[in-house]
């Protein structure tokens, strides 16, 4: 993070020689660069100049997209949707989008360097409610009060990257933080909501908050349903009633996405091999991981990221 004398560097070039920005044709990307090498060469942060058909951001770099002038027509992982007026599409890095032609909206990427969500974190609880979700659609939808809220978060980041300063990187990422507190809050309530349509708890019991943080705690050493019953002191067959009447699935189901997002943002920087990713979490054997993986995420992880470390495995 920024501080200090030191300044960010930015590009504000049209030029396509570098190997992390897919230009657009007739519009230039304005890009925030790290301040240090843990981004392999993608820029920390990239807005287009001005909005219009969305560029080919690469896959290794979180994605949002505002459908700010109307429907938007495209494809995700193979499926065709549309993307309605005012609402966010929140891609996580490894996830497919193409849009139709003609198309025009508002995007901006970032590198998990730069902004590292994470799962449950403190600070901002973004992991799993905007990103890496294991089921619904990537999407949030605000009430039509909020679009114009949402929309000047991405123009005040054109802004803020178009007279870069020495306080532009810390304002920046505060624009980015808020945008993203903004589409989690919203997503949570659309979430609500549904459950309590569907007739499921609201409010979490003592004991299904236990086993929560019993997860967050073990998800990677214990993997067996009777682990999380034995050490909260009740039968199986009771935690998994309970579990599934307020979370909407059973206890391992429970585990399993825990697991799935961690490997998931474990494998997206690139750092470490899947071999190695595998046994950090637990699983002696890389291929029955690739199989959980691909369970989780319709592909194998070697197929998500393809950075020269992870194909060693």
């Amino acid at each position: 993070m920024f501080c200090g004398m030191e300044k960010p560097r930015f590009d504000q070039a049209e030029s396509t020689d570098r190997p992390w920005t897919d230009q657009m044709p007739d519009q230039a990307l304005l890009n925030l660069l790290p301040t240090n090498a843990e981004t392999a060469g993608l820029p920390a942060l990239t807005v287009p100049q001005e909005e219009g058909s969305p560029p080919e951001y690469p896959l290794e770099l979180y994605r949002l997209y505002l459908a700010n002038r109307g429907d938007i027509a495209l494809t995700l992982e193979g499926q065709s949707m549309t993307l309605k007026k005012g609402q966010l599409l929140t891609l996580s890095p490894g996830e497919v989008v193409a849009f139709s032609e003609g198309q025009t909206l508002i995007s901006l990427s970032f590198h998990h360097d730069f902004f590292c969500v994470r799962v449950q974190r403190d600070e901002v609880y973004c992991d799993g409610v905007v990103f890496n979700r294991l089921s619904g659609l990537p999407v949030v939808a605000f009430p039509e009060t909020e679009h114009t809220i949402v929309e000047g978060r991405f123009h005040e980041m054109i802004s803020i990257l178009s007279n870069p300063s020495p306080f532009s990187h810390d304002r920046a990422l505060n624009v980015l933080r808020a945008l993203l507190l903004h589409a989690a809050d919203y997503k949570s309530r659309a979430t609500a909501a549904e459950l309590h349509e569907a007739g499921k708890t609201k409010h979490l019991s003592p004991l299904v908050l236990q086993f929560q943080h019993l997860v967050e705690e073990t998800f990677a050493q214990r993997k067996e349903a009777t682990f999380y019953s034995e050490a909260l002191g009740v039968t199986l067959s009771k935690l998994n009633r309970r579990v599934k009447d307020e979370l909407g699935k059973s206890v391992m189901q429970a585990v399993n996405e825990r697991l799935a997002i961690e490997a998931r943002v474990a494998l997206r920087s690139g750092k470490r091999s899947i071999k190695e990713v595998a046994f950090d979490l637990g699983f002696i054997d890389p291929l029955y991981f690739s199989r959980f993986f691909r369970k989780q995420f319709g592909r194998p992880p070697s197929q998500y990221f393809q950075s020269p470390v992870q194909n060693e495995a």
